[in-house]
């Protein structure tokens, strides 16, 4: 399995080695790696909707635009697909407690990234990263930089395009009518959506799996994988869903300490509440297709009808709203 790596690897330098896997999770595979003499992890599509060339993109802007600790991006390339990135101690992926002080640090960090790059862009949209060699061979005007923005003139209009393309995988194994009537109710109340303020930089899976923590601060962020341009409170969503009402019983952390932190550096605008489940149930449709793309679960028809009567019930109950 260390084929990929090493073409990607070879594809920049002959001054590298193959070490052992990190990550099992597709569709990518992750390895820690010896490049030009530093020890590094790289990453590899092994399929769609991989795309490290972007996701190395976004964290070199994050370098150069924020405060936000991230690791050091080494390179980016086609053929396959892939970044390199400095090896970072204490990476996540350990096993570590997660407490009231952790959720402090996360709340705050992820509030920096969302006030640090809210100036940063005019519209809400979906970034694309491209590698140097197409920076400067491309005449297109939206190339002229490493990390493009498909920009778009409405959230609601962003949000339609994710669900469409989560809609195109869930369709091979049934599951499209979950996302069908999703996208009907963000056609049928765009103006619940687009009152959502801001389009900063959203890491879109940030998770303690995700970002390194010591005392009061966060040390580093990784894995921008999900990362587009929206409204913060949706990012907030991302996070404090996963962590605090799914696996809430497992820390015994209460969502409001995370909260309360993420507010002292940013405040959530007026009208997040009314917003929250129904940009929770926008999110659900990500969900459903990570059950099926990374193939953690021998059967996940189970977990997927859980989701399917989740949406069910909540869209009936927005609506009556």
């Amino acid at each position: 399995m260390t084929d990929p790596i090493r073409d990607a690897l070879a594809s920049h330098d002959d001054d590298h080695a193959v070490g052992p896997e990190l990550h099992t999770v597709p569709p990518h595979l992750v390895h820690e790696v010896r490049f030009r003499g530093r020890r590094a992890v790289c990453k590899v599509a092994t399929g769609p909707p991989a795309d490290p060339v972007t996701e190395g993109r976004v964290t070199e802007f994050v370098a150069r635009e924020t405060t936000v600790p991230v690791p050091e991006v080494l390179a980016v390339g086609r053929d396959p697909d892939h970044y390199v990135a400095a090896w970072v101690d204490g990476l996540p992926g350990e096993d570590r407690a997660f407490d009231e002080r952790t959720a402090r640090a996360m709340g705050r960090g992820l509030a920096t990234l969302h006030a640090e790059t809210e100036e940063r862009f005019d519209a809400t949209g979906h970034l694309r990263g491209w590698t140097d060699s197409e920076v400067a061979d491309s005449k297109e005007s939206r190339t002229t930089a490493a990390l493009s923005l498909d920009a778009r003139d409405a959230w609601s209009d962003t949000l339609l395009d994710r669900i469409e393309v989560r809609q195109e995988y869930l369709a091979d194994v049934g599951y499209a009518d979950v996302a069908e009537r999703v996208a009907a109710f963000v056609r049928d109340y765009r103006e619940v959506f687009d009152a959502a303020e801001g389009a900063a930089l959203l890491h879109g899976t940030y998770l303690p799996d995700h970002a390194t923590t010591s005392g009061d601060r966060v040390d580093c962020v990784v894995d921008f994988e999900h990362a587009l341009v929206g409204p913060p409170e949706y990012d907030y969503l991302r996070s404090a869903i996963p962590v605090f009402a799914n696996r809430g019983e497992a820390h015994g952390v209460p969502e409001s300490v995370f909260r309360e932190a993420y507010e002292s550096v940013r405040p959530h605008p007026p009208g997040f509440e009314t917003r929250r489940e129904a940009h929770v149930l926008v999110q659900t449709v990500s969900y459903l297709r990570a059950l099926f793309v990374q193939d953690r679960h021998e059967d996940p028809t189970e977990g997927a009808e859980w989701f399917r009567e989740r949406v069910e019930s909540t869209l009936e109950r927005l609506r009556e709203d």
